[in-house]
């Protein structure tokens, strides 16, 4: 019986690995708005890095969804092979201690990203239960799935560490607009404490870039430095 949960674990695994590494790859993520007709040399340069930005974060995602297939496949082989892998119990249970030391350093270095931190933390409870049924395979692919999620996390936090234009959105709902005037389109909503890369200003507003690849008009007083 413990065997026939193991394996039925491990399926379910593989299936959420694989359907989620194939949403990403069939559905992209939008590109983003061209630069203005307006827009000078430099502005369409803004434009351009965002797009380069928007690529190599998609690329990342896709890459680390694919080695949570990978995983999830080997876990699988390990289970009806009646193997359980190369690690003990008590490896998996370093491995889990060790993982949450990392999941809570990328969530205290990306604050921004509370909502991919708490979800790296569903991972390693999925994990805990795993390892309290004694499916080491099982909870050693969710210890890994949540390790993949904090450094990307912490490589974003790095990025942002590096960038001297790198600003912080001060108020909690602050408008990013298509021009820098209070009566033009608002292209998106930015949180408190997301950061931005400020690209260049025009009197009281400042042209950003977020991590994600959005490109916008904030006014100067909703923003602050690191």
């Amino acid at each position: 019986m413990a065997r026939i949960a193991a394996l039925a674990g491990a399926r379910r695994a593989l299936v959420l690995a694989a359907a989620l590494a194939a949403a990403a790859c069939a559905h992209p993520a939008e590109p983003p708005a061209p630069a203005p007709p307006h827009a000078s040399e430099a502005g369409a340069e803004v434009y351009r890095r965002a797009d380069a930005a928007r690529v190599k974060l998609l690329e990342h995602e896709i890459d680390r969804l694919n080695a949570d297939v990978r995983a999830a496949e080997e876990t699988l082989v390990a289970v009806e092979s009646g193997l359980r892998g190369s690690q003990t119990r008590t490896e998996a249970v370093s491995m889990l201690a060790e993982a949450r030391i990392e999941v809570d350093r990328a969530a205290k270095r990306a604050p921004w990203r509370a909502d991919a931190a708490a979800e790296a933390r569903e991972k390693l409870e999925e994990a805990d239960r795993q390892l309290a049924q004694n499916h080491i395979g099982s909870a050693i692919f969710f210890i890994s799935r949540a390790s993949r999620m904090a450094k990307s996390l912490l490589a974003e936090a790095d990025q942002v560490r590096k960038a001297p234009e790198a600003r912080f959105v001060k108020a909690d709902r602050v408008n990013l607009r298509s021009a820098p005037d209070t009566d033009s389109d608002v292209l998106a909503v930015l949180r408190a404490d997301l950061p931005v890369f400020a690209e260049g200003d025009e009197g009281d507003w400042v042209l950003v870039r977020t991590v994600r690849g959005d490109v916008g008009w904030v006014h100067a007083n909703l923003l602050r430095p690191r």
